[in-house]
């Protein structure tokens, strides 16, 4: 295999070393190229209507297909974070492509979902953020007390069992890679227990953390979060002030778009900001409260509880991992009194133990919102460079 170019040599050499943690230099970062040439690809929207908990649920997502594709065999499967949808792996708030086009253009077969009720019928939100409420069926209204209902009953295995259909209907037969941002990190990890005709070869991260199972270990092992439970069908809407409390905003120098304000008003009609209190309440991991659910729906106690379990062993120990973070990424990096106590290096651990391929890629000046930021690009180079090096063999 030819050696890579230079801006990638340090980082591939990490990557096969013994080293869990691989920093990268700006200066890399910024000379990292594109693995090669750009081409064209189309989008294609695509929706899947299922039944669970008693309804049925429509689950949204663009297919994106390369005019000429370098690999016939692996695909991405993009899962977003919490109060986003699809929109955020399309395009940045000033117009640059998202993730899932820079893959597509780099010639591979991208599906980006949104979990259900976060997509808008037509592609775009016609009532202010704070009138919003999720929309389950896109060609159907619902009552409120089928809404306040659905509230309680749109779980985690809700959404799976969505992309999991989906997955299987589009990418039949490939070998997956999986990347979920934040919330979307645990549904990355949990993908291959809800699907049958594709394998999960491999997953990516980027502020991703692992399976919220083990974010409530790591909670409990270093102190380092103590959030506070939502109410059982509580929709809390995104807020600027809210975003900055969370450290979310980057360094002027990598939003072109301008600062939190130009954000929300760039974003405003296609980004929902809403977020439900019952996935809160199961990626943040409140046993108390998701107890009241069982109680309240009547629906069977593992509907909200095993989500916390390990993926399956046999899987974890075939599996090739490659996360990536921030260095100002207060949740996943900056807290940690050592460097194990740092979530992504802790859910690193948990994945070498299982017998995972693991490695952490820490990358210079991002935030948890790195990728939208300026070069967002570079995080999708540094996914092909791994799999073009033979990481995710």
């Amino acid at each position: 295999m030819p050696e890579p170019p230079a801006g990638t040599q340090a980082f591939t050499r990490g990557l096969g070393g013994e080293e869990t943690l691989v920093p990268i230099g700006w200066n890399d970062w910024l000379a990292m190229p594109s693995p090669d040439d750009d081409g064209a690809y189309s989008v294609t929207e695509v929706v899947e209507r299922y039944r669970r908990n008693g309804y049925e649920w429509d689950m949204h997502g663009s297919l994106y297909r390369p005019a000429r594709e370098r690999d016939d065999r692996p695909a991405f499967v993009v899962f977003h974070g919490g109060g986003a949808n699809e929109k955020v792996m399309d395009v940045t708030p000033d117009g640059r492509p998202g993730l899932a086009r820079r893959l597509a253009a780099q010639g591979f077969t991208v599906l980006a979902l949104s979990y259900p009720g976060l997509w808008p019928r037509g592609g775009e939100w016609d009532k202010p953020i704070g009138e919003r409420v999720p929309v389950y069926l896109l060609d159907t209204d619902t009552g409120e007390e089928e809404l306040q209902d659905r509230l309680l009953k749109c779980t985690f295995n809700v959404i799976l069992q969505g992309a999991g259909q989906l997955t299987d209907r589009h990418l039949r037969g490939r070998r997956l890679i999986t990347f979920g941002h934040s919330t979307g990190g645990p549904m990355a990890a949990h993908l291959t227990r809800f699907t049958e005709e594709a394998e999960v070869i491999g997953v990516v991260g980027w502020g991703s953390g692992g399976p919220d199972g083990w974010r409530r270990e790591w909670r409990e092992a270093t102190g380092m979060e103590s959030p506070k439970p939502y109410g059982l069908a509580q929709i809390s809407r995104r807020t600027v002030e809210a975003y900055r409390k969370s450290h979310y905003e980057d360094l002027p120098e990598l939003t072109p778009w301008g600062r939190m304000e130009d954000f929300f008003r760039l974003t405003e009609k296609t980004r929902p900001q809403i977020k439900i209190g019952l996935r809160d309440n199961q990626h943040n991991v409140f046993p108390e409260r998701l107890e009241e659910y069982v109680r309240v729906t009547g629906l069977p106690r593992e509907e909200y509880f095993d989500h916390l379990q390990d993926p399956p062993p046999e899987w974890l120990a075939n599996l090739s991992v490659l996360l990536m973070v921030g260095e100002n990424d207060h949740g996943h990096w900056i807290g940690g009194q050592s460097l194990g106590d740092k979530r992504e290096m802790f859910m690193a651990g948990k994945y070498g133990a299982a017998g995972a391929k693991i490695h952490v890629g820490l990358v210079p000046k991002y935030t948890h919102m790195g990728h939208w930021a300026l070069y967002n690009e570079k995080i999708a180079y540094a996914w092909l460079w791994a799999l073009k090096t033979g990481y995710f063999d």
